[in-house]
């Protein structure tokens, strides 16, 4: 009963923190043992967004640690998470993960739907870490006790943040198609240990092949940059829908690969480029703007009628907004400066934020209808209320970001009166770098279908 409240509870929320969209989630098969096997990124952020999206009843597993007092472990077990005791934890603990690979064995064997990080790691980079073997070594000796009638499917599965710490990120969950482990039965027959690693690589590739993966961490910001500046006309180039995140992923795989490529052939090329993105990205936070207003097209676009345009959406729109602000943003920065404060790794950050503001929002909620029913003593002014406080919080998340894109354009026309020699400069020094990465682009060679 817990799980289903709460999936209820995260599939409202979450998909106000976050902006999705997913590919083959809901083709997994039903009535068949099932592992999912995704990169691990956003601490408990990641298993309880696939277990929302995903139509079977999801079980998972969490750090033995937080199973020591006996109301948090019958509080896991509700929501279907079982301990796994890792060796930080000592040696004798980990001789209790026995029971809980007997447990994996008895949900398979009962044709469940399992959770399995197989980077064993939770980091919240933009790369795929080499595969344990706890997960294979588990499926396989369920197979070899079902004499391998049971036919487990492993589902890779690439979970693509823009930025996972970040309010209104995005995220794009690529699900390959499942991998048979009947397929291994005569190899595993003959050779365990080769069965294992065979299937652990192949696992490893399939994973990789949905994920955005950057080789060199020294290109994260390169790479985040050239996505700032380039992204847009990509899309335009491929004709691919900019509003679609899976055109979004598409792109910014290709941007990767391309810098990846780039840097094994062409070091100097992808040096030059680096030092030539974060002085320019630098000003451009020190003036407060953003790229995407020095786009040629963007430029353009701004004239008399636009700006006014412009003034009336906020002028009409704050009223609105303010009241949103007023009703819904309490919980928000309460638990953001948690967050920032208590929790001790990045990966940790959004977990702890998002599920804070889940719920003071909801006590946060029931408090403003308290008090508007004692004051109205009227259902229908309370229903009014409730839903102009939702209806009004929607709208802040899209008027915001409307409304910041509008306060830089007009800073970008004071700066255009007050110190236009910078705004050259910048769009000058933006001009250089798109030269660039269009050199890398006429030099890179795609080593997917997914590009072409």
């Amino acid at each position: 009963m817990l799980y289903y409240f709460v999936k209820f509870l995260v599939n409202v929320f979450y998909r106000v923190f976050y902006k999705f969209e997913y590919e083959g989630l809901d083709k997994i098969p039903r009535g068949k043992p099932i592992v999912l096997a995704p990169n691990h990124v956003n601490a408990f952020i990641d298993p309880v967004v696939l277990a929302m999206l995903t139509k079977q009843d999801v079980h998972f597993f969490a750090r033995g640690d937080v199973f020591k007092k006996p109301i948090a472990a019958w509080l896991l077990g509700q929501l279907n998470m079982f301990p796994m005791y890792r060796i930080q934890e000592g040696y004798s603990e980990l001789k209790k993960n026995d029971k809980t690979f007997e447990i994996c064995r008895t949900l398979l064997a009962d044709n469940k739907t399992l959770l399995m990080f197989p980077e064993g790691i939770c980091i919240q980079e933009r790369r795929l870490r080499p595969l344990k073997k706890g997960l294979a070594r588990i499926i396989f000796q369920t197979e070899e006790t079902f004499d391998f009638k049971k036919d487990v499917l492993v589902v890779p599965i690439g979970l693509n943040y823009s930025d996972a710490k970040r309010f209104r990120s995005k995220l794009f969950i690529d699900c390959g198609d499942a991998i048979s482990i009947k397929d291994y039965e005569e190899q595993y027959r003959n050779d365990k240990v080769r069965a294992i690693n065979d299937f652990t690589k192949a696992l490893e590739v399939k994973m990789a092949e949905r994920l955005i993966i950057i080789n060199n961490k020294e290109n994260d910001g390169l790479v985040a940059a050239v996505e700032q500046i380039y992204m847009n006309d990509l899309l335009k180039e491929k004709k691919w829908k900019s509003t679609y995140l899976k055109s979004q992923y598409l792109a910014a795989r290709e941007i990767s690969e391309m810098i990846n490529q780039t840097e094994i052939m062409y070091p100097d090329l992808t040096a030059s480029l680096r030092e030539k993105t974060v002085p320019y990205l630098n000003l451009l936070r020190e003036k407060g703007l953003r790229d995407h207003l020095l786009n040629p097209d963007a430029i353009s676009g701004m004239n008399m009628k636009t700006f006014l345009i412009e003034f009336l959406i906020v002028f009409f729109g704050l009223p609105f907004y303010w009241f949103g602000m007023a009703t819904n943003y309490l919980p928000y920065f309460i638990s953001k400066r948690f967050a920032l404060k208590k929790a001790k790794n990045i990966e940790f950050l959004a977990s702890l934020y998002m599920n804070m503001t889940m719920f003071l929002w909801i006590f946060y909620f029931i408090i403003q209808m308290a008090l508007v029913g004692l004051i109205s003593r009227n259902w229908s002014d309370l229903g009014i209320y409730a839903s102009m406080v939702i209806a009004s919080g929607y709208i802040v998340l899209y008027f915001y970001p409307a409304m910041k894109k509008i306060f830089g354009r007009w800073r970008l026309l004071r700066m255009v009166r007050k110190d236009r020699e910078t705004v050259e400069y910048l769009v000058n020094e933006r001009g250089e770098i798109m030269e660039m990465i269009k050199e890398m682009k006429r030099m890179f060679v795609p080593s997917s279908d997914k590009f072409r």
